[in-house]
């Protein structure tokens, strides 16, 4: 008797280390440290600096895992579509669990050679927040326009995206810090190419005046008509208060320009995420594109109206110049 509770209390104990073993993801194997970043690829490394260009994703619950990989292999293919760029190297979904030890250290080499020639378009962070991602974007990808043209395009192609956990993106022209100054730096950078920013001292007119002059010879009509709203989204952050981040960004925009809530000629996006804060600026078709949220853009309604290209789109470059193209200076175009 007394052998067999020692039998079964074993059994238990072995069943109980071997899920302790499982609970890595990794089975118990060991890694190379190719197969690690293959992993890490999909989790997300690094954090958001200001600086930053990128792309918000919301996704389903629970589903973050997936939803990152769904996600590059969306914005590969349309970077590919749209630009003409080649997937990166550790895009390819191939399964190397059974490669023996000298082949994955082969592999891990080769992948780190083909990384320092080929940096990657699209790069995942890692978030402690469910049901949102960012995914870091480096030149030639413009985050607005891109992220406009996959609105024009899944819109007009429902079944283009083939999307399963992927909802709404937001693009972000430039991050910053999350503070008072750190939002003032932001919207001076991005605002400026599409209005009339305000001037706040004396010490600020002379150089202002010099900006307003280029403002006006490159859009005289235009800031006397455009008209904004702001939508701003706030996340794990308790510091800049709605009304506050409202408050400073109209401010910051002269009084040339009007709020309008309801037909606005654009709309200003700001996502604050902890220690970091984006913006952006987008056309007046947002809404109609239902806020960029491509679940709901792959089944839209019977009969419902085409929405155009409001600008057209720059000529097809080939992936080795595109990968190749320098950094521009950021907050400009």
């Amino acid at each position: 008797m007394n052998s067999n509770k020692r039998k079964d209390r074993s059994n238990d104990n072995d069943r109980s280390r071997g899920a302790k073993r499982n609970k890595g993801g990794s089975g118990g194997k060991w890694q190379t440290p190719h197969q690690q970043a293959k992993v890490a690829s999909v989790r997300g490394t690094g954090t958001i600096e200001p600086g930053d260009i990128g792309i918000w994703a919301t996704c389903a619950r629970g589903q973050e895992g997936r939803a990152t990989v769904e996600l590059r292999s969306m914005l590969h293919q349309f970077a590919e579509q749209f630009y003409g760029t080649a997937a990166d190297a550790d895009e390819a979904d191939d399964d190397d669990e059974d490669l023996d030890i000298e082949a994955s250290i082969r592999k891990e080499a080769a992948a780190i050679e083909n990384q320092k020639s080929k940096p990657q378009l699209f790069t995942p962070v890692h978030l402690d927040i469910e049901c949102v991602l960012f995914v870091k974007v480096r030149p030639p990808i413009d985050p607005v326009d891109f992220v406009h043209r996959i609105g024009i395009e899944v819109a007009s192609k429902p079944g283009s995206a083939r999307t399963k956990y992927i909802n709404r993106l937001t693009p972000m022209t430039l991050m910053g810090k999350a503070t008072e100054k750190g939002l003032e730096d932001v919207a001076k950078a991005v605002l400026g190419e599409y209005f009339k920013l305000a001037k706040k001292n004396d010490s600020e007119e002379v150089r202002d005046s010099q900006e307003d002059v280029k403002q006006d010879e490159s859009s005289k009509t235009d800031y006397s008509v455009r008209c904004y709203a702001i939508r701003p989204t706030i996340r794990n952050h308790n510091t800049l208060k709605r009304d506050v981040v409202i408050n400073q960004i109209a401010s910051s925009i002269a009084d040339v320009h009007k709020v309008n809530l309801t037909t606005p000629d654009k709309v200003i996006l700001v996502e604050i995420y902890q220690t970091v804060c984006g913006m952006s600026v987008v056309g007046s078709d947002w809404e109609a594109l239902k806020r960029f949220n491509i679940a709901e853009l792959s089944k839209p309604a019977p009969g419902a109206p085409k929405v155009k290209l409001e600008a057209a789109m720059p000529e097809r470059v080939t992936s080795d110049e595109a990968l190749s193209a320098p950094n521009p200076e950021l907050g400009s175009k």
